[in-house]
């Protein structure tokens, strides 16, 4: 996706085994929303994935209908404070 766009931005995490440990995306459509419906901001980590048992967290903002507004998402293999310290600074980087 960064070769097609390169206001795509995404990290990632992998263990020994290059599986993903944790993964954070947020597509250029994603980014310039932020710009206009940042100012309050939800992180919720309530889905799970059950074929690789990871976490699915997502960044969601309220644009001005009252709608909510995908900002950013992330895979996590577990929900330890040390793994979202490097998701919410992959946020701040983004």
């Amino acid at each position: 996706m960064k070769e097609k766009n390169q206001n795509f931005f995404f990290q990632l995490e992998l263990k020994e085994d290059q599986s993903i440990k944790l993964a954070f995306w947020a597509d250029a459509r994603s980014r310039a929303a932020f710009e206009y419906f940042g100012d309050v901001i939800s992180f919720d980590t309530t889905y799970n994935t059950n074929r690789y048992n990871l976490v699915c967290g997502s960044f969601v903002g309220v644009n001005h209908h009252g709608q909510s507004t995908l900002l950013g998402c992330s895979l996590m293999k577990n929900e330890e404070i040390e793994s979202f310290k490097w998701l919410f600074e992959c946020w701040l980087r983004c």
